[in-house]
């Protein structure tokens, strides 16, 4: 028993001596002397038309729509094939009950319209009857005064000014009624109108909810604004959201790229480097940023990620081996700095917002400058021939 415990004890003394050889054998030093820092931006992206004709969700009396069938991304089709098509069934329904009121506003209309024909006709006969009426008093009237009674004479002028009275309210009474039959059925039209071009318009809406290719070419799927990932089946969608679009590809691409916001500074405007795309990696392209927004955006809706939209311009465009969405390397070099203490990238220790050197007599405090992937400028902490230890541990 007493002989496996020595044995399992200098097993353990063996291990941690190898184990502190191996840390010894990592560990190196290095001369703090003067050089230069060329710092280098690294990012993705991928290539993108300059110019496209977008492809939109319209307009309709639904605010949301949903996306029911689409193209496939990069398809190529011809000018009036059907690429994107909204769910309309809520439309179609709309329509149904529009078509019911249609039809309730015609026999609504038809019915007035004969009721007011019944009601003129009706005005119109008692003013005839009232009329002929007039036409017999005033004959009773016109007989001679001396060849009646007094009595008789005076009552056949009463009646014949009685009959006037009457004919001149039954023609009152029938111009009243054609206005009024002639104002009802304006009503009337008025809805039926409307009620038609509600049908008219629904029509449309389904018919503009399946949109056709304006012209010969590819489709390109855009990116969902807020999930961080490209339009699919099942997506709602709102009024205006460009859904995809169809790149012109006799126009030079660009290439669209992100820049994370912690390394807000690092690229600007008129920078150049090279553009490389990853399906062609042996013929890298210059490339010019051309537009970097002011303000970081969130990436997706549930991101708490912030970057900068970054474009950028190509010095040449070649569409037969060029396609959208290809992706991109991008590489930015920045001027570089020169004649400054450089200390190794692998000799600096950052600890929270505590950033020092790992010197062969201990750790100091430091202020950097610029890095590159090799090393920092340092700007004060240490001098020019200090031992600097890269490795190892603090």
């Amino acid at each position: 028993m007493k002989r496996a415990l020595v044995l399992l004890w200098l097993s353990a003394c063996q291990g941690s001596v190898e184990k502190h050889a191996t840390t010894a054998e990592a560990t190196r030093t290095q001369v703090v002397k003067r050089g230069d820092i060329t710092d280098r931006v690294l990012l993705t992206g991928d290539l993108h038309a300059a110019a496209s004709v977008d492809l939109s969700v319209p307009r309709t009396e639904t605010w949301q729509l949903v996306i029911r069938w689409l193209a496939e991304d990069g398809a190529n089709v011809k000018a009036g094939a059907r690429v994107l098509e909204f769910d309309n069934s809520a439309v179609t329904q709309q329509l149904e009950q529009k078509h019911i009121a249609l039809l309730e506003a015609e026999l609504t209309f038809r019915t007035a319209r004969d009721l007011a024909r019944m009601e003129t006709e009706n005005k119109q006969n008692v003013l005839r009857q009232h009329q002929i009426a007039l036409e017999k008093a005033k004959v009773r009237a016109d007989v001679p005064a001396d060849l009646l009674p007094a009595r008789d004479a005076q009552e056949r002028q009463l009646e014949k000014k009685r009959m006037e009275v009457q004919v001149k309210k039954a023609e009152e009474d029938a111009i009243a009624q054609k206005q009024e039959s002639e104002l009802e059925l304006h009503v009337k039209q008025i809805e039926l109108d409307k009620a038609r071009r509600a049908i008219e318009a629904s029509e449309k809406t389904i018919a503009d909810l399946v949109l056709t290719a304006p012209k010969d070419g590819i489709v390109v799927i855009d990116d969902h604004p807020w999930e961080g990932r490209k339009f699919h089946l099942g997506d709602t969608v709102q009024p205006g959201m460009t859904i995809m679009s169809m790149p012109d590809m006799s126009q030079a691409m660009e290439v669209h790229s992100e820049l994370s916001d912690v390394d807000d500074g690092r690229v600007a405007v008129g920078m150049t480097g090279t553009c490389t795309l990853d399906a062609y990696p042996a013929t890298p392209i210059a490339c010019t940023v051309t537009d970097l927004t002011p303000v970081a955006r969130v990436k997706g809706e549930q991101s708490l990620r912030r970057a900068f939209a970054v474009k950028l311009a190509l010095a040449a465009s070649d569409g037969s081996r060029m396609h959208p969405n290809m992706s991109v390397k991008i590489e930015l070099a920045k001027a570089p700095v020169k004649n400054v203490l450089v200390v190794p990238r692998g000799a600096v220790v950052v600890d929270g917002k505590t950033t020092r050197v790992r010197l062969a007599s201990g750790l100091r405090d430091v202020t950097l400058g610029a890095c590159d992937a090799q090393g920092c400028a340092v700007a004060s902490g240490v001098a020019e021939g200090d031992t600097v230890v890269i490795g190892g541990g603090a």
